[in-house]
Protein backbone atom coordinates (compact mmCIF):
# COMPACT_ATOMS: atom_id res chain seq x y z
CA UNK A 1 0.00 0.00 0.00
CA UNK A 2 1.04 3.46 -0.55
CA UNK A 3 2.54 5.90 2.48
CA UNK A 4 0.93 8.47 1.03
CA UNK A 5 -1.97 9.77 -1.80
CA UNK A 6 -5.72 9.03 -2.43
CA UNK A 7 -7.40 6.17 -4.22
CA UNK A 8 -10.85 6.41 -5.73
CA UNK A 9 -13.38 3.59 -5.63
CA UNK A 10 -17.00 3.87 -6.68
CA UNK A 11 -20.12 1.78 -4.86
CA UNK A 12 -23.70 1.24 -5.14
CA UNK A 13 -25.39 3.93 -2.89
CA UNK A 14 -26.22 2.59 0.52
CA UNK A 15 -23.25 0.48 1.16
CA UNK A 16 -21.03 2.92 2.69
CA UNK A 17 -21.23 1.57 6.50
CA UNK A 18 -20.79 -1.45 5.09
CA UNK A 19 -17.36 -0.98 2.21
CA UNK A 20 -15.69 1.07 5.13
CA UNK A 21 -16.39 -1.59 7.99
CA UNK A 22 -15.12 -4.42 5.52
CA UNK A 23 -11.90 -1.89 4.23
CA UNK A 24 -10.90 -1.14 7.52
CA UNK A 25 -10.66 -4.55 8.35
CA UNK A 26 -8.58 -5.43 5.30
CA UNK A 27 -5.90 -3.11 6.55
CA UNK A 28 -6.08 -2.16 10.03
CA UNK A 29 -2.49 -0.74 10.35
CA UNK A 30 -3.55 1.62 8.33
CA UNK A 31 -4.73 5.04 9.12
CA UNK A 32 -7.11 6.30 6.26
CA UNK A 33 -9.43 9.26 5.98
CA UNK A 34 -12.43 8.41 3.90
CA UNK A 35 -13.72 10.70 1.88
CA UNK A 36 -17.36 10.16 1.00
CA UNK A 37 -19.57 12.07 -2.41
CA UNK A 38 -22.20 11.46 -3.84
CA UNK A 39 -22.38 11.09 -7.58
CA UNK A 40 -25.59 11.79 -9.86
CA UNK A 41 -27.16 9.16 -11.70
CA UNK A 42 -26.28 9.31 -15.32
CA UNK A 43 -26.51 7.64 -18.68
CA UNK A 44 -23.38 8.04 -19.44
CA UNK A 45 -23.71 6.38 -22.75
CA UNK A 46 -25.44 9.52 -23.43
CA UNK A 47 -24.06 12.15 -21.70
CA UNK A 48 -20.58 12.13 -23.00
CA UNK A 49 -22.45 13.02 -26.69
CA UNK A 50 -22.95 16.27 -24.85
CA UNK A 51 -19.50 16.99 -24.68
CA UNK A 52 -18.74 16.22 -28.42
CA UNK A 53 -17.71 19.19 -29.95
CA UNK A 54 -18.21 20.03 -33.57
CA UNK A 55 -15.61 21.42 -35.38
CA UNK A 56 -15.10 24.79 -37.84
CA UNK A 57 -12.28 25.25 -40.24
CA UNK A 58 -11.96 28.27 -41.62
CA UNK A 59 -16.10 29.25 -41.38
CA UNK A 60 -16.56 27.15 -44.63
CA UNK A 61 -16.05 23.45 -43.64
CA UNK A 62 -17.87 22.18 -40.02
CA UNK A 63 -17.57 18.47 -39.03
CA UNK A 64 -20.27 17.23 -36.91
CA UNK A 65 -21.16 13.78 -35.04
CA UNK A 66 -24.28 11.99 -36.38
CA UNK A 67 -26.69 13.17 -33.26
CA UNK A 68 -26.01 17.11 -34.57
CA UNK A 69 -28.68 19.64 -36.44
CA UNK A 70 -26.84 20.35 -39.36
CA UNK A 71 -25.12 23.38 -39.76
CA UNK A 72 -25.33 26.29 -42.47
CA UNK A 73 -21.58 26.26 -43.16
CA UNK A 74 -21.10 25.87 -46.99
CA UNK A 75 -19.36 22.44 -46.41
CA UNK A 76 -21.08 20.21 -43.66
CA UNK A 77 -19.18 16.45 -43.08
CA UNK A 78 -21.20 13.88 -40.32
CA UNK A 79 -18.57 11.81 -39.10
CA UNK A 80 -19.53 8.66 -36.59
CA UNK A 81 -16.68 8.41 -33.86
CA UNK A 82 -15.81 4.93 -34.47
CA UNK A 83 -12.72 2.81 -34.38
CA UNK A 84 -11.53 4.48 -37.60
CA UNK A 85 -8.83 7.38 -37.01
CA UNK A 86 -10.14 10.72 -38.43
CA UNK A 87 -13.01 12.54 -35.98
CA UNK A 88 -11.59 16.49 -37.56
CA UNK A 89 -10.66 16.77 -33.32
CA UNK A 90 -6.48 15.41 -34.17
CA UNK A 91 -4.58 18.81 -35.25
CA UNK A 92 -3.47 17.01 -38.15
CA UNK A 93 -6.89 16.46 -39.58
CA UNK A 94 -7.61 19.55 -39.39
CA UNK A 95 -4.97 21.35 -41.09
CA UNK A 96 -5.66 18.55 -44.30
CA UNK A 97 -9.02 19.63 -44.21
CA UNK A 98 -8.04 23.21 -43.75
CA UNK A 99 -5.10 22.95 -47.05
CA UNK A 100 -7.85 21.25 -49.05
CA UNK A 101 -10.42 23.83 -49.13
CA UNK A 102 -6.99 25.87 -50.92
CA UNK A 103 -6.35 23.17 -52.74
CA UNK A 104 -9.41 21.10 -53.97
CA UNK A 105 -10.96 21.62 -57.18
CA UNK A 106 -14.09 20.07 -58.46
CA UNK A 107 -12.74 18.93 -61.30
CA UNK A 108 -9.80 17.23 -59.82
CA UNK A 109 -9.29 13.51 -58.55
CA UNK A 110 -8.41 12.80 -55.61
CA UNK A 111 -6.25 9.71 -53.82
CA UNK A 112 -6.84 9.43 -49.70
CA UNK A 113 -3.92 6.74 -48.81
CA UNK A 114 -5.10 6.00 -45.37
CA UNK A 115 -8.24 6.84 -44.98
CA UNK A 116 -9.35 6.00 -42.00
CA UNK A 117 -12.82 7.01 -41.03
CA UNK A 118 -13.36 8.78 -44.97
CA UNK A 119 -13.49 12.34 -43.68
CA UNK A 120 -10.97 13.70 -46.18
CA UNK A 121 -12.50 11.77 -49.10
CA UNK A 122 -15.69 12.95 -47.98
CA UNK A 123 -14.49 16.24 -47.57
CA UNK A 124 -13.04 15.94 -50.99
CA UNK A 125 -16.31 14.86 -52.71
CA UNK A 126 -18.66 17.96 -50.85
CA UNK A 127 -15.99 20.17 -52.51
CA UNK A 128 -16.97 18.95 -55.90
CA UNK A 129 -14.26 15.94 -56.42
CA UNK A 130 -16.20 13.16 -58.63
CA UNK A 131 -13.72 10.39 -58.93
CA UNK A 132 -12.17 9.74 -55.23
CA UNK A 133 -9.74 6.64 -54.55
CA UNK A 134 -9.90 6.00 -50.48
CA UNK A 135 -7.11 2.96 -49.40
CA UNK A 136 -6.86 1.66 -46.01
CA UNK A 137 -4.56 -0.97 -44.95
CA UNK A 138 -7.10 -1.44 -41.33
CA UNK A 139 -9.82 -3.58 -42.47
CA UNK A 140 -11.39 -2.61 -39.37
CA UNK A 141 -12.04 0.86 -40.58
CA UNK A 142 -13.96 -0.37 -43.68
CA UNK A 143 -17.69 -0.58 -41.66
CA UNK A 144 -16.95 2.82 -40.24
CA UNK A 145 -16.07 4.37 -43.61
CA UNK A 146 -18.92 3.15 -45.38
CA UNK A 147 -21.13 4.02 -42.64
CA UNK A 148 -19.94 8.03 -43.18
CA UNK A 149 -20.55 7.57 -46.76
CA UNK A 150 -24.20 6.98 -45.95
CA UNK A 151 -24.65 9.88 -43.17
CA UNK A 152 -23.49 12.36 -46.02
CA UNK A 153 -25.53 10.85 -48.64
CA UNK A 154 -22.83 10.07 -50.79
CA UNK A 155 -23.26 6.68 -52.62
CA UNK A 156 -20.95 6.89 -55.93
CA UNK A 157 -18.16 9.16 -56.79
CA UNK A 158 -16.02 7.33 -53.84
CA UNK A 159 -14.14 3.85 -53.90
CA UNK A 160 -12.69 2.21 -51.13
CA UNK A 161 -9.85 0.08 -51.29
CA UNK A 162 -8.60 -2.22 -48.20
CA UNK A 163 -4.96 -2.65 -48.44
CA UNK A 164 -1.46 -1.59 -47.34
CA UNK A 165 -0.85 2.12 -49.16
CA UNK A 166 2.65 1.92 -49.67
CA UNK A 167 1.50 -1.51 -52.61
CA UNK A 168 -0.82 1.21 -54.56
CA UNK A 169 0.53 1.81 -58.02
CA UNK A 170 -1.90 3.98 -59.40
CA UNK A 171 -0.77 7.97 -58.26
CA UNK A 172 -2.48 9.52 -61.66
CA UNK A 173 -4.00 11.74 -59.39
CA UNK A 174 -4.50 15.76 -59.33
CA UNK A 175 -4.37 15.74 -55.31
CA UNK A 176 -2.50 13.04 -53.33
CA UNK A 177 -3.93 13.29 -49.48
CA UNK A 178 -1.40 11.07 -47.38
CA UNK A 179 -2.03 11.74 -43.32
CA UNK A 180 0.09 9.06 -42.44
CA UNK A 181 2.47 8.40 -38.93
CA UNK A 182 6.14 9.26 -40.05
CA UNK A 183 7.54 6.05 -40.45
CA UNK A 184 4.91 4.87 -43.45
CA UNK A 185 5.61 8.37 -44.94
CA UNK A 186 9.49 8.16 -45.24
CA UNK A 187 8.48 4.69 -47.36
CA UNK A 188 5.79 6.34 -49.35
CA UNK A 189 7.69 9.26 -50.54
CA UNK A 190 9.80 7.96 -52.48
CA UNK A 191 6.70 6.47 -54.71
CA UNK A 192 5.63 9.73 -55.32
CA UNK A 193 8.18 10.63 -57.53
CA UNK A 194 6.13 10.61 -61.13
CA UNK A 195 3.20 12.38 -59.07
CA UNK A 196 2.18 15.39 -61.67
CA UNK A 197 -0.46 16.88 -58.96
CA UNK A 198 -0.05 18.21 -55.43
CA UNK A 199 0.65 16.28 -52.50
CA UNK A 200 -0.55 16.76 -49.10
CA UNK A 201 1.10 15.27 -46.10
CA UNK A 202 0.44 15.37 -42.46
CA UNK A 203 0.58 12.91 -39.69
CA UNK A 204 4.53 14.67 -39.15
CA UNK A 205 5.57 16.29 -35.63
CA UNK A 206 7.20 19.24 -35.62
CA UNK A 207 10.25 17.21 -35.09
CA UNK A 208 9.82 15.19 -38.06
CA UNK A 209 10.68 18.04 -40.29
CA UNK A 210 14.21 18.22 -41.08
CA UNK A 211 14.27 14.57 -41.68
CA UNK A 212 11.21 14.46 -44.21
CA UNK A 213 12.75 17.53 -45.76
CA UNK A 214 16.09 15.27 -46.18
CA UNK A 215 13.96 12.72 -48.38
CA UNK A 216 12.31 15.22 -49.93
CA UNK A 217 15.21 16.47 -51.21
CA UNK A 218 16.83 13.31 -52.35
CA UNK A 219 13.93 12.69 -54.17
CA UNK A 220 13.37 16.03 -55.74
CA UNK A 221 9.65 17.21 -54.32
CA UNK A 222 9.63 20.85 -53.51
CA UNK A 223 7.45 21.76 -50.12
CA UNK A 224 5.85 24.35 -51.46
CA UNK A 225 4.28 24.77 -47.67
CA UNK A 226 4.43 24.31 -44.53
CA UNK A 227 1.40 24.87 -41.92
CA UNK A 228 2.02 24.11 -38.18
CA UNK A 229 -1.28 23.48 -35.56
CA UNK A 230 0.41 22.76 -32.49
CA UNK A 231 3.14 20.11 -32.55
CA UNK A 232 2.12 19.33 -35.99
CA UNK A 233 2.84 19.93 -39.27
CA UNK A 234 1.44 19.36 -42.66
CA UNK A 235 3.36 19.85 -45.87
CA UNK A 236 2.28 20.73 -49.22
CA UNK A 237 5.06 19.16 -51.98
CA UNK A 238 5.33 19.30 -56.02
Amino acid sequence: FFQEGMSKMYFKGGMKNQMEIRLNNLIPDQAIKWIWETQVQENWHLSWMDHFKSIVIEDKLVILPPWKENSHAKITIKIKPGMAFGTGHHETTWLMLQKMLFYVKPDMTVLDLGTGSGILSIAAWKMGVSKIDSVENDSNCEDNFIENLELNNISNGILFYHGDVLNWDNMNHDIILANINRDVLQKLIPKLINVKGKILLSGLLLSDYDKIKNICEKHEFKIEEQSIKGDWLCLILT
